[in-house]
């Protein structure tokens, strides 16, 4: 059940979680592993299945990839990347998204039965298309989607990127605010989600190609936890714009970035003031970044061939990738090998097999 990628991990108790998916937004595929190193019989396990199987294929047949799962408030949240059918009409006729969620220890409900429906525990977005990330912002919970605006219909029209918050119950997440505004023709999508600052970062994607920002920042003022379009400001740090957002990673007062730049090119940033960004000059043999996480002392960063410690000038190089092939490649925009720190060990997911990579500290 590992499918080909592992796109995200998360801990949670004494087990790490692994969100799934084969070709994320284009092919069915989407589930959350556990892995439990102290059950010696059978350390993985499933947590929870989206592959929906026997059930009708046209209009994607399952989910379409899990690209993250978070641990938020002793629970587990997983956005519903690209739901089968564009949603089954529990909320919305048009097109809704959904969030799972699990209980404290980490058990997701099963899909109803008959015809393998959104469990009971899921919430649910109205006029969502795809739902990407969640994170938790000034005591409320949003989700990053691409959306319907409010007075459009599905399927025509403007589809921005858009947040979604939900309401106190959890279980229904509303459309807040979006991003262009105002609404132009075409696709946009906000991406991955991270708090600086006291502000949230988003990454954008603009399927057209005309984006000339590289993320957005929502930033509502002191005391307040509703985000509006004055809110709102759109940043271009890269030379051509439309930077594709793979992490945020945020750790003792710095942010980290990686992202596709428009000619192909991945880079690591790193900033202290959330405006003016440094690349971290890996070399070139490193190959394309991934991930970025603190492990004990150091700031790591996973590249195609090997684990580096990026909190120091100039990098240095902590394990290297033998072989051919690289498990962990950036051959996705949606999916990248992530690191995670579980049990004092590092740990990384392919992209090829969905094969879990682990190393001890020295």
């Amino acid at each position: 059940m590992a499918l080909q990628r592992i796109c995200d991990l998360a801990t949670l108790g004494d087990a790490l979680y692994g969100s799934h998916a084969n070709q994320p937004l284009g092919t069915d595929g989407a589930t959350i592993t556990r892995y439990t190193p102290g059950d010696a019989k059978n350390p993985f396990s499933v947590a929870f299945d989206w592959n929906r199987p026997g059930e009708p294929t046209k209009g994607g047949g399952a989910g379409q990839g899990f690209l993250r799962v978070h641990a938020i408030g002793g629970r587990l949240f997983v956005p519903d990347t690209d739901p089968p059918y564009a949603g089954f009409g529990i909320a919305d006729p048009g097109t809704e998204g959904y969030v799972f969620v699990s209980d404290a220890s980490g058990a997701f409900e099963p899909a109803r039965m008959p015809g393998h429906r959104p469990p009971a525990s899921a919430a649910v977005l109205p006029r969502a298309y795809h739902v990407i990330d969640v994170i938790r912002f000034r005591g409320r919970l949003y989700a990053s989607t691409g959306s319907v605006p409010p007075t459009e219909r599905a399927w025509r029209g403007a589809s921005p990127g858009a947040l979604h918050v939900a309401n106190d119950a959890g279980n229904r997440w509303t459309y807040e605010v979006d991003y262009p505004y105002p609404w132009q023709a075409g696709v946009w999508r906000l991406t991955y989600l991270v708090r600086f600052r006291d502000r949230l970062y988003a990454g954008i994607q603009d399927f057209d190609g005309r984006e000339p920002n590289d993320y957005v920042v929502f930033a509502p003022a002191a005391g307040t936890s509703v985000i509006t379009h004055d809110d709102t400001l759109g940043v271009r740090v890269t030379s051509r714009g439309g930077a594709l957002t793979l992490r945020w990673y945020a750790d003792r007062g710095r942010l980290w970035w990686i992202a596709v730049e428009r000619d192909g090119g991945v880079a690591l940033r790193v900033t202290d003031d959330g405006d003016t960004w440094q690349t971290v000059p890996l070399p070139a043999a490193a190959g394309s970044p991934s991930d970025v996480v603190r492990w004990g002392p150091a700031v790591v960063a996973l590249t195609e061939w090997g684990l580096w410690r990026v909190d120091v000038d100039p990098p240095v190089e902590l394990a290297r990738v033998d072989g051919r092939r690289s498990p962990f490649a950036v051959d996705d925009a949606f999916c990248a090998a992530p690191l995670a720190v579980f049990e004092g060990a590092l740990y990384a997911g392919s992209q090829r097999d969905g094969s879990l990579w682990r190393l001890t500290p020295p």
